[in-house]
Order: structure tokens, then sequence, then C-alpha cells
């Protein structure tokens, strides 16, 4: 292919196809639509996220696996999950590694992505966040703005999240190391998961399975959970001298209207 990949939550599955024809459709398990792109590193390397002005390019990209909304099909694609390598090679130094990772998360953030901060989840910044999601919650979201150091780097488990947010789009980013390379005085090698989710698929996340065709219905129940346990999380940091991001803001709440 020598054209870039271009996405776009909630374009329909029809625009998908026919914009980029490297995808294919697959059903699978029945009831859930699949739309997959693959292709080799040096055919085709680029994915554009398109989300007006906060779009980017993904580079070194190696497949794409697109999600509709069976019950909801006028939503069309709601949820994109984007294959990366960190460089354009298999193995990389690991702190190059770490470095290439940082520049990724900086290119989301200067296209005007804000980072996102579960609503249970204290309001911490920088170390002292990277510390609350190593020690105390792995499905935190780690600080964008924070640049680890090499030892640091080399402490992340695999499939810790950086999330974002931007124009109701929802944009988590993470990492897998290859277990058998893991010297820090030798190469590794590294794979970048890009998920990015409409505003109702991530809000979707937040109800039981069984609920999620009556979402709506049920997600008012489930975001009073959360200021609660950010307030208890947070009353239990300060107490210990940590800092609270106070000028952090949720994003909007989805608009429940039936």
């Amino acid at each position: 292919m020598n054209n870039n990949v271009i996405l776009e939550i909630n374009q329909l599955p029809s625009k998908l196809l026919e914009e980029n024809p490297v995808f294919k459709f697959a059903t699978r398990p029945p009831g859930v639509n699949f739309y997959v792109g693959i292709w080799k590193r040096g055919d085709q390397n680029k994915v554009r996220l398109q989300n007006g002005a906060q779009s980017f390019l993904i580079e070194n990209s190696i497949s794409v696996t697109a999600v509709d909304e069976p019950t909801s099909p006028s939503e069309g694609i709601v949820q994109f999950i984007i294959y990366s390598g960190v460089a354009s090679s298999d193995l990389i130094s690991h702190d190059e590694a770490r470095r290439r990772f940082t520049s990724i998360l900086k290119t989301i953030r200067k296209a005007g992505w804000k980072k996102f901060i579960n609503e249970g989840d204290p309001r911490l910044i920088g170390r002292d966040m990277y510390k609350f999601v190593l020690n105390e919650s792995p499905a935190a979201s780690m600080d964008t703005d924070y640049e680890p150091t090499f030892e640091e780097w080399m402490r992340i488990p695999s499939r810790t999240r950086w999330s974002f947010y931007a124009n109701h789009v929802y944009l988590s980013v993470d990492f897998s190391r290859e277990p058998t390379l893991l010297d820090p005085e030798k190469d590794g090698a590294y794979l970048v998961t890009f998920t990015v989710d409409s505003e109702n698929e991530h809000y979707r996340s937040y109800v039981e399975p069984d609920k999620r065709e009556d979402w709506k219905s049920a997600l008012p129940a489930q975001l009073a959970i959360l200021p609660p346990m950010r307030a208890k999380a947070e009353a239990e940091l300060r107490a210990k001298g940590v800092k609270i991001d106070e000028t952090y803001q949720d994003p909007p709440k989805p608009n429940l209207v039936r």
C-alpha cells in the first residue's frame, strides 16, 4: 500500500472499507463485527487518526482492528485497536524504546489531547502517579506528561496504560515487551497498542456486560460510585504529604437522553 490508512471514530463501516481497501470484514464471535487490516511493515507504516484539530499520525504501524456496535449500527465504528512497533526495526535498546515511547506521548499531547484520569482514581502527577500505578492500582493511567527514568521504565509492566481524551474520543496507549529480551544491557522488542474508543463505547465499558444494551440507564449508578473512591484515595494521600492536582478536570459526561 502507498497511502496512509485513515481512521475516524463513528465513521460507517462501509466508508472504512471503501477508503481503506486493506481492511477485510470478519464476524467473530457471532454478533460481533470486526474489520481487520494487516500489512507488512515495509508496505505500509502510517495510520492517521482523524479527530478534527487533534488528528495525528501513528508510524511503524502493523495492523488495525475496528469494531462496530451491532445493537446501535448508527454509531458506526466505536473502537479501533492499532498495533505498531516503537521503531522501524524489531530490536531496539530499552533506553531508546523509552525515548521513542515518550516521544509518542508528546506527539499526542502536542496534537491537543488531554490526559485522562479515571473518575475513581486520585488526581496525581509525575512520579506520584507512577508510584500509585505500580504500587496501588495497575489499572490506573500513568501521567502522560511524565518521562520516567531508565530505571523506572524497566520497572513498568507491559500493558500499563497512558490515557487521553479529545473531542468526545478516548485513547489509551500501552506497550508490551518481549519477555525473553528483558536484559537492560541488551536490545529488546516492543509492541505499542493504541486503543481508541468513541464516547459511548468508553462509557459502555463502565456497566456490566448484561446491561450493555441499556447502558444509559445503568451508567448513572456506576458513575456515582467513583467520586467517593477518588475522595477517599486523595484524603489518604494528602495525609501522607502527597500533592493532589486540583487543576485537573474530568471530561464532560455523555448525553444520556434516550
